[in-house]
């Protein structure tokens, strides 16, 4: 009887050894799966704000997509998730897109064309790294200012001057990591001014009233 018990008592052991394997694996699988598919709305986010050029596949035929609609396709929690889509790669134009014949279940993104804006932006990025200290205070009134954000460096998310449209592909997580950095006013200054070139002129008073909304 005793030998019975033993082995009663070690299945037991067993079957509660495996369950809690098995909990921990799903919680694992779960947790994994949770992060792949944040990754890749951060990826969608990213590539919106740079105003990418996005192409997806459905039924065998290409179409253009904006980034926060890819973002959606990642989403389980919106209407619009399709699990068919499994993943997000950046390249650096259509050609190469192209060229990398990439199943249709990866949705593909590359800097836009238009010489006008891609070069806008990247003087919108300079701009803003060059700005001091004095320049990035919102002056609330004429006796007192608050920093709106840190001043930063290239070198400091590994990144070197100039920084290139090849940055954008090859780099984005430290290039998106320095653009998290710029206050909302600045980005939203750089995206409109891209198109013109980027935000050359100095800022004026109105301009730095506006800043309020950076805070």
């Amino acid at each position: 009887m005793k030998m019975f018990a033993y082995a009663c008592t070690a299945l037991l052991l067993l079957m509660f050894t495996i369950a809690v394997l098995s909990a921990c694996s799903a919680d694992d699988h779960d947790y994994e799966e949770e992060k792949r598919i944040m990754d890749l709305m951060i990826k969608s986010w990213y590539g919106d704000e740079m105003w990418f050029e996005f192409r997806i596949i459905v039924d065998g035929e290409a179409r253009a997509l904006v980034g926060r609609s890819a973002m959606r396709r990642f989403d389980p929690r919106t209407p619009f998730h399709d699990p068919f889509y499994t993943d997000l790669i950046f390249v650096h134009n259509e050609v190469e897109a192209d060229a990398l014949n990439l199943p249709d279940n990866i949705i593909v993104a590359w800097p836009r064309d238009a010489a006008e804006w891609t070069d806008g932006l990247i003087a919108g990025f300079h701009w803003a790294i060059n700005r001091t200290e004095d320049e990035i205070t919102h002056t609330l009134g004429r006796l007192t200012g608050t920093l709106i954000r840190p001043v930063v460096t290239l070198e400091e998310f590994g990144l070197s001057y100039p920084i290139t449209i090849e940055d954008l592909v090859d780099n984005w997580e430290k290039v998106n990591a320095l653009w998290n950095t710029f206050a909302d006013g600045e980005r939203t200054r750089i995206q409109g001014a891209a198109p013109a070139g980027g935000p050359y002129a100095p800022e004026t008073d109105a301009d730095s009233a506006d800043s309020g909304d950076d805070e």
